[in-house]
């Protein structure tokens, strides 16, 4: 079996902003995003608010809806290289080196848009990213929604269990890295979970637990 170091990104790797939030200013400031996006997105927002505890507002695509697949990550790939890359921290990089160096199989888990994440993977020389995956009709265009597990909370969790499967991993000799309590559920699979740029209530539950506490 192989030992793996799983990081998610927002927060962990790259510090104070999100990758998508970003990438959604970019997108208006290129004129990308038209007010007609913004009012399916705010429509479809509302409609969803109280749905399955507020998660369905973070599978909200709908501001790319009716775009062309390829050109939506066209923009995800210059923005990353303008607007993210600087902001990655050279610490996550030292970590993901030194552990790659000793063995570990780098995986990328995040929440974020799976073009996004593949820009990471390629920056950071990981071996594995995992991100959300827009669904996209036989055309090449972005229906609003997702396809497939949203790796965001519990579903990170059942992201895991498949690479287990898939890549023999062993969770008693992994680490896991990440910065909010919402990723206790996959951080606790693991032997070795480190809070990284921690949010109040994940520090809490680090010092409870005993985790290491780590600023990237």
């Amino acid at each position: 079996m192989i030992k793996a170091a799983i990081f998610d990104i927002d927060g962990t790797i790259i510090r104070n902003i999100s990758s998508e939030r970003v990438f959604f200013r970019y997108l208006l400031e290129k004129g990308f995003i038209t007010f007609h996006d913004l009012l399916r997105f705010a429509n479809v927002f509302f409609r969803n608010i109280f749905i399955f505890k507020g998660l369905y507002v973070r599978k909200n695509k709908y501001y790319l809806k009716d775009k062309e697949y390829e050109k939506i990550v066209s923009s995800i790939s210059e923005c990353f290289e303008e607007r993210i890359s600087p902001y990655i921290s050279l610490a996550a990089l030292d970590e993901i080196k030194m552990l790659k160096d000793a063995g570990y199989m780098i995986v990328l888990l995040s929440g974020t848009l799976s073009p996004f994440v593949e820009c990471f993977k390629k920056y950071c020389n990981a071996d594995v990213g995992i991100g959300t995956n827009l669904a996209i009709d036989d055309k090449g265009i972005i229906t609003g929604e997702i396809n497939g597990i949203h790796s965001y909370s519990g579903g990170k969790a059942k992201i895991v269990n498949r690479l287990v499967t898939e890549y023999k991993i062993d969770l008693s000799s992994s680490y896991a890295y990440a910065n909010q309590y919402v990723d206790v559920k996959f951080m606790r699979m693991v032997g070795y979970p480190i809070a990284v740029n921690a949010s109040p209530l994940l520090r809490l539950y680090a010092k409870i637990n005993r985790w290491k506490i780590v600023e990237f």
